[in-house]
């Protein structure tokens, strides 16, 4: 039975802290390359509203979103870029391939660009999009 209580005690506690810890926002370029070298988990928030559209964006975006980084590399310039690649559907309802990328410069820009294929055919479906962006101004990064 002290088994048992021990390992309730024990579950609930880490509960607890899991709940106590909430996502830290980070600052800067710096702070997030910091993260990303020690392994933790980034979780990266896009707010297309808070951008400058760029080349093939007619308009001031109004998309919202997010995701993980997976994969990233540092250039030598002190530039972070990392990707996110996904299959979803069009709003035709056909199969569309979009390729995301991210390149944070070490002045806190940030460059968003979206290329969009037809799938199977990988053939290109539209212009790529690009947008301007800052960290924490439409870009912003959270430890998890």
């Amino acid at each position: 039975m002290h088994r048992s209580l021990f390992i309730a005690i024990s579950g609930m506690a880490f509960a607890l802290s899991v709940h106590a810890n909430p996502t830290a926002q980070l600052s800067s370029l710096a702070d997030v390359e910091d993260a990303l070298g020690q392994g933790v988990p980034i979780s990266v928030v896009l707010d297309l509203a808070k951008c400058v559209p760029g080349a093939g964006a007619t308009s001031p975006g109004t998309v919202r979103g997010g995701l993980k980084i997976e994969a990233y590399r540092i250039l030598a310039d002190g530039t972070l870029s990392f990707a996110d690649g996904h299959a979803t559907v069009d709003r035709s309802g056909q199969p569309i391939w979009q390729f995301l990328r991210y390149q944070v410069k070490p002045d806190q820009a940030v460059t968003f660009t979206m290329d969009v294929f037809s799938l199977p055919s990988y053939t290109r479906k539209a212009e790529q999009i690009s947008y301007a962006c800052a960290v924490n101004k439409g870009v912003a990064f959270f430890m998890n």
